[in-house]
């Protein structure tokens, strides 16, 4: 079975901090998660693109990010990544992330690329 990637946006760290020691509780082992504090720091520096385009929160992210996830960068969103192996574990995933009021939940196939 193919890798997935359950991913939540969360209004607050704190908030996402919650719900990763809960994920950590039900037994999702710390390397299979990923936490990400975003935020909107105006424009985008030129400088700054290839990182942006070079998926640059790690090997759990992928797809198209900025597509997926720009409209809830403000101040302090925090993005939380969960690999999972199995159904059962996305629905752990996304089951817990929910119970903690996220902006939105999303499941990725493992097996989706950026566009350069």
């Amino acid at each position: 079975m193919a890798s997935r990637i359950v991913v939540g946006v969360f209004q607050s760290k704190g908030i996402a901090e919650d719900a990763r020691n809960r994920l950590k509780t039900e037994g999702v082992p710390s390397s299979d998660m990923v936490l990400k504090v975003l935020k909107e720091i105006g424009p985008i520096p030129s400088v700054m693109e290839p990182e942006l385009e070079a998926d640059f929160l790690g090997p759990l992210i992928l797809g198209n990010f900025r597509e997926a996830f720009a409209t809830h960068i403000r101040n302090g969103e925090t993005l939380i990544c969960v690999q999972a192996l199995t159904d059962e574990r996305v629905e752990l995933a996304v089951d817990t992330l929910k119970q903690y009021a996220p902006l939105e939940v999303k499941v990725v196939s493992g097996a989706e690329k950026s566009d350069p």
